[in-house]
């Protein structure tokens, strides 16, 4: 496998049509929509890009400030302790994104379960056991089951909530059919608050082993929110999303480095996020960093279509809990998970001793 580390070649790769997913056309992988290549892929990135405009994305800030205070009010109530992963950043992300979604708040759990199993379909097969692969597809047969009754349900009774809007523009539109739905939705569901959830959880790891940048976020905090440009070096800092793989579709060079049909390729994007040559000082946590042009969220074709959607929740998520505590210190030292899948940075748990106002 080519590995790419620098920030303009995987840029450029990222961008690069003849590095491509071989247009996966399996039915049952919930990820098979980050599979697709053009001409496949541009009628549902149109689809999403309609429910994801900047008017769309600010008009849920309301609802996701409420979210999160019920939330913390639960999470700061009686603990001493508060695993601000489990009990938080978790917890957020999925009811913001089942709320958006119109999905039952009962069905919310059993959703999160699955995503372990299903987020190692984000690995290259050959780095994925029997076991695994077999739990990844049980899991994922499941979920797609599951999406196609909401998909019915939906249809039946459209209420004001996304999935009913994607479903009446894949009709409108003419030429989305259910079938293709179905990934579609399933990516923003389940990458959609996984991905949210470890970048505030690896936000706050990084706001609490840097004093200097949690003074700093505070005062970015008091209108509740942080600024976008606070996130975006969050993100930067420790990316959710570590590597994305690429598969060579014809002959190109790639980094100086001439590859064949068929090679696969990592893409390092948080190796990218922290070369020196892009990223002054990268390993400076610099909450005003500005321009920040880092990869966390990909750039081309591909560009994460959930990215404004991560961004104003993190920055909300983490302002309300930083206006409505005054210190915030780790209890524990704070492990990776190096269970789920390779791609995704997150962490085991982070257990917090909060200090109300």
């Amino acid at each position: 496998m080519a590995v790419i580390t620098r920030h303009a070649a995987v840029s450029a790769a990222l961008r690069d049509p003849r590095l491509g997913h071989g247009n996966s056309t399996s039915p049952n992988r919930v990820f098979s929509f980050l599979g697709l290549d053009p001409p496949r892929h541009g009628p549902l990135r149109r689809l999403a890009a309609h429910a994801f405009t900047p008017k769309a994305i600010h008009a849920l800030g309301a609802r996701i400030a409420r979210i999160a205070d019920a939330v913390l009010d639960g999470a700061l109530a009686h603990a001493a302790v508060t695993d601000l992963l489990a009990d938080f950043a978790y917890p957020v992300s999925l009811r913001v994104i089942c709320d958006i979604f119109g999905l039952p708040e009962e069905d919310h759990s059993w959703i999160r379960e699955q995503t372990p199993p299903i987020g190692r379909l984000l690995d290259p097969p050959f780095t994925i056991s029997a076991d695994d692969m077999a739990r990844a597809r049980h899991a994922t047969a499941g979920f797609i089951a599951y999406l196609r009754d909401q998909i019915s349900r939906k249809r039946r009774s459209p209420g004001p909530d996304l999935l009913s809007e994607l479903i009446a523009l894949a009709d409108a539109e003419g030429s989305v059919t259910s079938r293709d739905l179905i990934p579609l939705c399933a990516l923003l569901v389940m990458a959609g608050y996984e991905t949210t959830a470890n970048l505030i959880g690896n936000g706050l790891l990084a706001l609490l082993t840097h004093p200097g940048a949690l003074v700093q976020a505070r005062r970015f905090a008091q209108r509740g929110t942080l600024t976008p440009t606070a996130v975006n070096e969050l993100a930067r800092y420790d990316s959710p999303i570590q590597i994305t793989f690429r598969t060579v579709s014809s002959e190109t060079v790639v980094a100086g480095t001439r590859l064949q049909a068929g090679a696969p390729v990592a893409l390092l994007l948080g190796s990218a996020n922290h070369d020196p040559r892009v990223h002054a000082h990268p390993e400076r946590l610099d909450l005003s960093r500005t321009p920040n042009p880092h990869l966390s969220f990909g750039t081309g074709i591909h560009y994460c279509l959930g990215a404004p959607l991560a961004r104003l929740e993190a920055g909300i998520a983490l302002g309300r809990l930083l206006t409505r505590t005054r210190h915030l210190e780790a209890a524990t030292d704070t492990p990776r998970h190096k269970n789920i899948t390779a791609a995704i940075r997150g962490l085991h748990a982070l257990p917090v001793t909060p200090l109300l106002h």
